[in-house]
């Protein structure tokens, strides 16, 4: 990551992850499961989590869908996995 990224507490991540996840766009909601397992697995290693706009401003459609089909990220609120890794394969297809 770069320098001059932002950093923040994953009481934060998970605070700012329940307020405004509902009612989000699914390409929002991807980007915050993602955000939200990336900053999990940063705290397990007693490290501090980027802040969101950091994060996804790293992060490419190819990125997510890859963490989709590894079953890094839950999709089932989003339709199931299958239907996360198609609209996803269709955003990078363009």
């Amino acid at each position: 990551m770069h320098k001059d990224v932002g950093w923040t507490t994953i009481e934060e991540v998970r605070e700012t992850i329940e307020n405004i996840y509902e009612g989000r766009h699914i390409r929002t909601k991807i980007e915050l499961k993602s955000w939200s397992y990336h900053s999990e697995k940063s705290n397990q290693e007693g490290n501090l989590p980027i802040a969101f706009q950091d994060y996804v401003s790293n992060m490419k459609d190819i990125d997510y869908l890859r963490q989709v089909k590894l079953d890094l990220l839950d999709c089932e609120d989003l339709g199931g996995k299958e239907k996360v890794i198609a609209y996803l394969t269709k955003r990078i297809s363009g």
